[in-house]
């Protein structure tokens, strides 16, 4: 996907780790906010042009 300039984009993905000394899961919730070109100060408190979730059921 291109994004055109003045755009911007919600990308969400999750994660679960597990420890390799004790086995506890550590669960992660990352979240990109990207824009192409100029955008104003407050671009990020709109609604997104796309948004991307790549999460899944963490068991």
């Amino acid at each position: 996907m291109r994004l055109a300039r003045g755009r911007w984009l919600r990308w969400q993905i999750n994660y679960r780790f597990t420890g390799h000394c004790t086995g506890d899961w550590l669960y992660r919730l990352d979240t990109w906010n990207i824009a192409h070109g100029p955008v104003s100060l407050d671009v990020f408190l709109t609604e997104p042009h796309h948004s991307i979730d790549e999460g899944t059921v963490l068991r």
